[in-house]
Order: structure tokens, then sequence, then C-alpha cells
């Protein structure tokens, strides 16, 4: 509710008018968080890192991560993100903004690049994204290197307890080429999880991984 305060000034009868305010908690601020995975059909060691900065003061939470895997030969996958959570944000709606890399280096087949903008539209448990993308594609048997650029969709939905696992899936659309984006990320008593499918061309990748979480804190100078 929100507070106000009423001078009764001599007064014996006065008329109270409830309003609903709106207060919203952003749990997903001051944290580090730290996996190891490993990837079941190509890359099957490495790890994921994340920080998340607290919430600032001009609004939102800023968030950065990377993960790598490989197969210690030729094949690697990489994946890197900033993100911008929470610059607009109401009662029931909620917008962020992220900028994504992908790296494949799949044996002698072929070598990519991926980056990608976009928004996301988080209506209570619904999410959906929206973005531009663009492909570096450089086939290994064939000469030089092809570009592209296409959209990015996706839809997303966090699910109840007791893992409160969120569910993404995207579709990157190229000329010659369809990307496909999947992942499944939740958490129980300080044990967080995920589960991600990857696929360009001929390459597949489905990961596990498993980790912890660490807050902190930043202690503010007195004046």
């Amino acid at each position: 509710m929100i507070t106000k305060e009423y001078q009764l000034k001599g007064q014996r009868h006065i008329i109270v008018e409830a309003k609903w305010d709106c207060h919203k908690d952003f749990f997903d601020s001051n944290e580090i968080k730290a996996y190891a995975n490993s990837g079941l059909i190509n890359t099957p060691l490495g790890g994921q890192i994340e920080v998340a900065t607290p919430y600032l003061f001009f609004g939102g939470v800023v968030k950065g991560s990377y993960s790598y895997q490989t197969n210690l030969d030729q094949t690697e996958l990489q994946n890197g993100q900033i993100e911008f959570s929470h610059f607009i944000s109401t009662c029931d709606f909620d917008m962020d903004f992220k900028w994504n890399y992908r790296q494949v280096n799949f044996n002698n087949d072929f070598n990519s690049k991926a980056y990608s903008f976009e928004a996301d539209y988080n209506l209570r448990n619904v999410k959906l994204i929206a973005g531009y993308t663009h492909l570096s594609f450089d086939n290994l048997e064939a000469v030089g290197t092809k570009t592209s650029s296409g959209v990015l969709i996706g839809f997303g939905t966090t699910l109840g307890q007791p893992l409160h696992p969120t569910v993404i899936g995207k579709v990157s659309f190229y000329m010659d080429n369809i990307e496909y984006q999947a992942s499944v990320q939740g958490g129980y008593k300080g044990i967080l999880f995920f589960t991600k499918f990857y696929k360009l061309n001929s390459f597949n990748e489905l990961s596990l991984g498993i980790g912890t979480a660490i807050g902190y804190r930043i202690k503010r100078r007195e004046k």
C-alpha cells in the first residue's frame, strides 16, 4: 500500500482511500555464478562464469557471461553475452537488452562467428524475444567466407517450484543457414543447473552444467 500522512486539524471524521503501490525486487543482482559444464556430443570439457552488478542508481542490472567448451583438439564452442536487465520495468512488464556472441570451430568442417542484438519483452511469466543477427561462416572445404544477416525470434517462460526453471528457445534465420539455441536453467538451495542445445549447419551440441552462486556486497562510502 502507499503510505500517506494526513493532519486531522480538529476533524472527527475522515475518509480513508486505499491505493496499491508497486515494488519489484530483483534477485538476480549482486551475484557471481560459476559452472562446470560438458558437451555430450562434440565438446566434453568446459566452464561458464556469470557476473551481475548491483541494481544501478539509474535503473537496471548489468550482467556479463562467458562459456567455453572444447574437445582439446580442433572443436570449440564459445558464447559471450552482455545484458542490460530491468532498464524498462513496471508492475506487469519488464524489458531487457542483450548483445550475444557465438563462435564455433568444428574439426575441419567450418568456422563460424555470430553476434546478435536482442530485446526481451517479459510479460509476467512469458518472454518474447526479437533481434538482429549476423553470421560469418567459413566452410573450410570451400574458398572464402560467407557473411549474412537475418532476424532472431524466440520464446521463453518461467515454471514453478521447486526448481523455478527458465525455458528459452531461439531461432536465427540467415540466407544459407538456420541457427538454433535452447536452454533450461534453474536452481535449488544454492545449486544451479542448466541444459543447453546449440545447432548450426552440421554442428550439434547438448550441454549439461552444474554450479553455484556467490552473493557479494559493495560497501558504500560515508560522506
